[in-house]
């Protein structure tokens, strides 16, 4: 594994996000759906993409945290409960845990980073949402 001096997107962008221009914001944009397409050319899912599994390196991305990856070609043990950071979680596998996660699952997990990258905020982050299930009826509300 690469050493990452930035640490995680989600500290980087907490540091950076008012000095980012939008150029450095399309660009990590880019290098996370150019990684992410690479895993799937290789055809490996990776089921947990959220900002504590992106890492920063001289402002580049690098996915890590493949705890959870597979190649699709695998069967996937039925998880009955939720794994991973809920609101970067496939709307459809929070309402149904038989609900296998795949790749498109992957591309709605960066479609949430994306939102995070180009605002520099947490989704659903308001103070109204206390706990987990709270949070899980406001995304599939």
């Amino acid at each position: 594994m690469e050493y990452a001096d930035e640490s995680t997107l989600d500290s980087y962008l907490n540091k950076h996000i008012v000095k980012l221009s939008l150029y450095d914001k399309y660009r990590l944009a880019i290098q996370l759906a150019s990684a992410v397409l690479y895993m799937h050319e290789c055809d490996i899912i990776h089921r947990n993409l959220n900002p504590k599994n992106i890492l920063v390196h001289q402002k580049n991305i690098k996915v890590a945290g493949f705890g959870l990856a597979k190649k699709n070609s695998e069967s996937t043990i039925n998880i009955p409960q939720i794994f991973g950071v809920i609101p970067y979680i496939d709307p459809k596998f929070l309402s149904n845990h038989n609900y296998e996660l795949d790749k498109k699952s992957d591309v709605y997990s960066i479609g949430v980073l994306m939102w995070q990258i180009s605002s520099g905020r947490q989704p659903y982050s308001t103070t109204d949402i206390i706990d987990d299930t709270h949070l899980i009826s406001s995304i599939l509300g």
